[in-house]
């Protein structure tokens, strides 16, 4: 067992098991305001993520081959002299 976890990895089993069985009880509840943020936090990665999904989403159907990338058009930008006094310039 020790060949396969290696030596540091059976210290911190062990660290583990000595705190895990030397605790107590708390003798401690939780209020429903500490639900109401646990439910606010697991609402929240799941819109994180639903976001995050419609952000990539083209990107993703590219990934799996459902989707061809689309074919990037280039527009040349024409700079023009647009001004007060451009019709008097020479």
């Amino acid at each position: 067992m020790i060949q396969v976890i290696g030596t540091h990895g059976f210290r911190l089993l062990i660290a583990a098991l000595l705190v895990g069985t030397s605790t107590t009880s708390a003798l401690a509840y939780l209020d429903p305001g500490t639900g109401s943020i646990i439910l606010q936090v697991m609402l929240g990665g799941v819109a994180g993520l639903l976001l995050a999904g419609k952000l990539y989403w083209h990107r993703i159907l590219t990934v799996l081959g459902i989707r061809r990338e689309a074919p990037e058009t280039h527009v040349h930008s024409v700079q023009q002299d647009v001004g007060p006094d451009a019709s008097t310039r020479k």
